[in-house]
């Protein structure tokens, strides 16, 4: 009998420590795609990512080519404008800690280019207040969970010979933080 409580009470503590392992991993990794693209990419720029490297980060769709804007809500929101593309193109916001937050596809465009502002809840309460009652909204509004994180740009390569094109569309993506007027 007195085995066999040590038994369970092994099973117990083996299996809470696997589990809590499991869960702690993803905090303690370095490795993971926000740590690499940290390094590499400068805040409130885009910087692009190249064929080779986008191979390398988990999840990564060769059918797409990359642009990565780390972004720092601390100084004044985010735009994001990135010019049509031919084929489907996507910006999506992350952050370290709950991954993928919000995503805009080219259906939302207006006037040719895709146009996001990225913003705290209180930077976004300041801009509608700021805005003029009889002027539409052009660009899209997101609220941001955290002031860090990831936009990432997605331009879809639908053959081997538009991945030139594609690319263009990403180095003519502009990231950029901008100042609320008082």
């Amino acid at each position: 009998m007195r085995a066999f409580v040590w038994l369970v009470l092994f099973v117990v503590v083996t299996g809470i420590s696997h589990i809590a392992s499991t869960f702690a991993l993803p905090r303690l990794a370095r490795s993971d795609a926000f740590s690499r693209l940290e390094a590499e990419t400068p805040v409130n720029a885009i910087a692009f990512i190249p064929e080779e490297t986008a191979r390398q980060l988990p999840y990564s769709d060769p059918a797409f080519a990359l642009a990565v804007c780390r972004y720092d809500l601390g100084s004044g929101p985010l735009r994001v404008r990135v010019p049509l593309s031919e084929t489907f193109l996507a910006i999506v916001f992350a952050e370290r800690r709950r991954g993928i937050f919000s995503s805009v596809s080219d259906r939302a465009a207006t006037g040719g280019s895709l146009d996001v502002v990225l913003a705290t809840q209180t930077q976004l309460d300041r801009i509608a207040r700021l805005d003029e009652e009889d002027q539409a909204v052009e660009e899209v509004r997101i609220p941001a969970p955290r002031a860090q994180g990831l936009a990432i740009i997605k331009v879809f390569v639908d053959r081997p010979s538009g991945r030139e094109r594609a690319e263009a569309v990403l180095r003519e993506a502009q990231c950029t933080s901008e100042v609320l007027p008082n």
